[in-house]
C-alpha cells in the first residue's frame, strides 16, 4: 500500500526529533535486506554503549554479540515475510557498555516492516522495551509457585510420574568427561511421553550417550520408551558391544506397535583418547562444538527401529580436549515448514555462539547455573525455543565435554586436630573442581573427617617423638568412583575393657560411602573409602543457580535469648567440641532453662560432635534439636540415635 508522504502535520523537525529522542524505549530504523541502521534514538544508542559510527552500517556489524541469539533471524524473517514479528521477555546477553563484556537482560521486541511508495518492503522499525525487572519478578513468582507443586510430583499426574520413574536420575561424574542431561516437556504436560536418554560408563571405560524418541505421547509412549531404555541398558551392562546392543534394540522394537518406528542415536566416546563412534536410526546427527566453532557429524541415519531396514552404520570421529559433544532428540530442532538440515545448522550456530559467550564474556551476576555444561544446556534449549513457534515436542539434550583429567588430591599431614580444617577446605575444593554435587561433597568430606579423627584419637596414643605421619589421597577413577585412602604409621590403642562407648565414626563412614575397608597391620592402619559420583539431570525448567553452601571453618553460636534457640554454624568436630560444649551449657544456664539447638548451618557434624550432643542430652533433659532431615547433618542425627531429640 502506498505511504502518505504528507508530513505537514507531523510538527516542526526539531520537535519531531526531540520526541523521537525522548521516547522511553529503544527504537531502531533499518533499510534494505542487510538492515542498515538509518536512525537510532537515545535509548538505542545507550543500549549499545554509545558506540560510534553506527548509522549506515548493517546491524550485524553494529551488534556482533547478538550473533547466534536468534535476534537477527527474527529481524530477517520480518523483512523477508513482510509481516510484524514480536517476542516477549527474551533473555539476551548484551554488551551494554561497549567493552566486550556481556550482561544478562530480558527484552520485549516488535519488528515492523516499512514500505516504499510502491508497496515493496523498505526496511524495519524496531521497538524494544527492556523487561528485565518484570521478568525477574515473574520468574521469582513462578519459582515460588513451583516450590509447592513441583512438576511431575503431583499424585494425579500419573503419566509424568511414570515417565520420571523411567528416566535416569543422574549422569556420571568422570575424570576426562563432564556430562549433563536436560529433558523438557513441551505443550500439554500430561501428554508427555516419548523421549528417553542415558549416559553409561562401559566396561572398557568408554562412555555411551544414548537419546531415543518413541512415536506418540501419553502413558503408552512412556511405557514404550521405558522398555527400549531397559533393553539398551541390559545389553550394555551385560558387556555387549554398542553395535550388538543397537541390533538387539532394533529386533526388540519390531515386536510391538508401541516401540516400532522409534528413533535412537548412540554415541560412544573414549574420554582418554577422544575417539568417537556414532550410529543412528532415523535420528538427527550429533553436534560437536569447540573454540573454533561447531560442526555437524555426518552420520547416516537408517530406517527407524523395528521397521526391517538395514543395520545402522557406525561412523568414527574425534572429540578433542575442550570440545563438547551434543546428542539430542528431534524436538530440539524440528519446526513445521522448515527443512531439518536448516534447523540443525541453526542449532550448530546457536551452540557455537552460546559456547563463545559463556566461555569468556558472561559476568558472574546471572541466574544461569554455575557449571559450564549446565549453562550451555540451559542457554541452548532457551535459544532454540525462540526458533519458529517454539517447541511442539519433548526436548532432550545430552552434553559431554572432554577435559584434562584432574590430578589426584594428595596431602602428607601430621596427626594433629588442626589437620581436619586443612583437609576439609582442600578436599571440598577438589571435589567441587571434579564436578561432584553438594551431596557427594558433604558425604565424602564427612567420611574423611571421621577417618582422620580416628587417626588423631587412636593411631599415635602414647607414642613418643614428634613424627605422626598421615597420608591422605583421593582420586577419581575412570568409572566415576572416588577412591579415598587415609593411611597412618601408628598402632591403634586397644579398646578398654568393658562396654565400648563410641564406634559411631566407622558407622558414619559406612553409611556415607559405597564401601569402607579398614586394614590394620604392624606398619599402621589404612582406611579405604569408595563413593560413586553422580550429577542430577534436569527435568523441566532448570532451577536458578543455588547459593553456595557455607563451608566456614569457624565455629559460631548465635543465641536468641528470648526464644531460647542456639543456632550453631561451622564445623562440629574434634577441634571444636570443647568450645561448643562450654557455649551450649552456658546458653542453657547449666540446665536451668530449655534449649533448642538449630543445626542447619553446621558444615560438619562428626562423631565427636554426635557424642557431645548425646552427653548434653543426658545433662539437659529439655534439650531439643532442629535440623533439615534431607541434609547430611539430618541424616547423621537420624543415624546416630538422636532422632528422639528432634523437635
Amino acid at each position: 500500500m502506498p505511504v502518505d508522504d504528507d508530513r505537514s502535520d507531523a510538527g516542526a523537525p526539531a520537535d519531531v526529533l526531540d520526541a523521537f529522542e525522548s521516547v522511553p524505549a529503544i527504537i531502531w530504523a533499518f533499510e534494505g535486506p542487510e538492515l542498515r541502521v538509518v536512525a537510532a534514538n537515545t535509548g538505542a544508542r545507550a543500549s549499545a554503549g554509545f558506540r560510534p559510527g553506527i548509522v549506515g552500517r548493517p546491524i550485524r556489524e553494529v551488534l556482533p554479540e547478538l550473533e547466534g541469539q536468534q535476534i537477527f533471524e527474527m529481524m530477517e524473517e520480518a523483512f523477508s515475510a513482510d509481516r510484524p514479528v514480536s517476542a516477549e521477555h527474551r533473555r539476551v546477553l548484551v554488551d551494554r557498555d561497549g567493552d566486550g563484556r556481556l550482561e544478562e537482560g530480558f527484552f520485549t521486541y516488535t519488528f515492523l516492516p516499512t514500505h516504499h511508495a510502491d508497496g515493496t518492503v523498505r526496511g524495519l522499525v524496531v521497538h524494544i522495551a527492556e523487561t528485565t525487572a518484570q521478568a525477574l519478578r515473574q520468574e521469582e513468582a513462578e519459582l515460588a509457585a513451583a516450590a509447592s507443586e513441583r512438576r511431575y510430583r503431583h499424585a494425579s499426574e500419573i503419566v509424568l510420574e511414570l515417565q520420571r520413574s523411567l528416566l535416569p536420575t543422574g549422569v556420571p561424574v568422570l575424570p576426562g568427561l563432564v556430562t549433563t542431561a536436560h529433558y523438557r516437556v513441551a505443550g500439554d504436560e500430561l501428554a508427555a511421553g516419548g523421549d528417553w536418554f542415558d549416559v553409561l560408563v562401559l566396561p572398557d571405560d568408554r562412555v555411551a550417550l544414548l537419546v531415543g524418541d518413541v512415536v506418540g505421547h501419553g502413558a503408552g509412549a512412556a511405557g514404550a520408551m521405558g522398555q527400549l531404555r531397559a533393553v539398551a541398558l541390559d545389553a550394555l551392562h551385560a558387556g555387549e558391544t554398542p553395535a550388538a546392543a543397537l541390533q538387539r534394540l532394533d529386533r526388540f522394537a519390531a515386536r510391538q506397535r508401541a516401540t516400532r518406528a522409534a528413533s535412537v542415536c548412540v554415541a560412544v566416546l573414549d574420554p582418554a583418547t577422544g575417539e568417537l563412534e556414532v550410529a543412528a536410526h532415523a535420528h538427527p546427527p550429533p553436534v560437536v562444538v569447540g573454540p573454533d566453532g561447531a560442526r555437524r557429524l555426518a552420520v547416516p541415519a537408517t530406517t527407524p527401529l523395528g521397521t526391517g531396514g538395514p543395520a545402522a552404520v557406525w561412523v568414527g570421529n574425534r572429540v578433542e580436549v575442550g570440545e563438547t559433544l551434543l546428542v539430542y532428540s528431534d524436538g530440539l530442532v524440528e519446526r513445521p515448514g522448515r527443512p531439518l538440515g536448516e534447523t540443525v545448522a541453526s542449532l550448530a550456530g546457536t551452540v557455537a555462539a552460546a559456547r563463545r559467550d559463556l566461555d569468556d564474556r558472561v559476568l558472574d551476576e546471572t541466574t544461569l547455573p554455575d557449571s559450564g555444561v549446565e549453562r550451555l544446556a540451559t542457554v541452548v534449549t532457551e535459544r532454540m525455543g525462540f526458533l519458529g513457534e517454539g517447541y511442539e515436542d519433548d526436548v532432550t539434550l545430552v552434553i559431554a565435554e572432554r577435559r584434562t583429567p584432574p590430578a589426584p588430591f594428595v596431602l602428607d599431614l601430621d596427626a594433629e586436630p588442626a589437620m581436619l580444617a586443612v583437609v576439609r577446605r582442600g578436599f571440598a575444593g577438589w571435589l567441587a573442581e571434579v564436578g561432584a554435587g553438594d551431596d557427594d561433597v558433604d558425604s565424602l568430606v564427612y567420611a574423611a573427617v571421621e577417618a582422620l579423627s580416628n587417626v588423631v584419637r587412636h593411631a599415635y596414643a602414647g607414642a613418643e617423638g614428634p613424627e605422626r605421619p598421615v597420608r591422605f589421597e583421593a582420586e577419581l577413577g575412570a568409572d566415576g568412583v572416588v577412591r579415598l585412602t587415609v593411611a597412618d604409621a601408628g598402632r591403634w590403642r586397644p579398646p578398654p575393657p568393658g562396654p565400648v562407648v563410641g564406634g559411631r565414626g566407622v558407622l558414619m563412614m559406612r553409611e556415607l560411602t559405597d564401601d569402607t575397608v579398614i586394614e590394620q597391620g604392624p606398619a599402621g592402619t589404612t582406611v579405604r573409602l569408595r563413593r560413586r559420583l553422580g550429577r542430577p539431570v534436569t527435568i523441566g525448567v532448570p532451577p536458578p543457580a543455588p547459593e553456595p553452601r557455607p563451608r566456614d571453618d569457624k565455629l559460631a553460636v548465635d543465641l536468641d535469648e528470648v526464644a531460647g534457640v542456639a543456632t550453631v554454624s561451622g564445623p562440629v568436630d574434634l577441634t571444636t567440641v570443647d568450645q561448643l560444649r562450654a557455649q551450649l551449657l552456658q546458653a542453657a544456664r547449666g540446665g536451668t532453662r530449655p534449649l533448642r539447638i538449630d543445626l542447619d548451618a553446621i558444615t560438619v557434624l562428626s562423631s565427636a560432635g554426635v557424642q557431645l550432643f548425646h552427653d548434653l542430652a543426658g545433662m539437659l533433659p529439655e534439650l531439643r534439636l532442629r535440623v533439615d532431615p534431607d541434609g547430611v547433618a539430618g541424616a547423621v542425627v537420624a543415624l546416630t540415635g538422636l532422632a528422639d531429640r528432634l523437635g
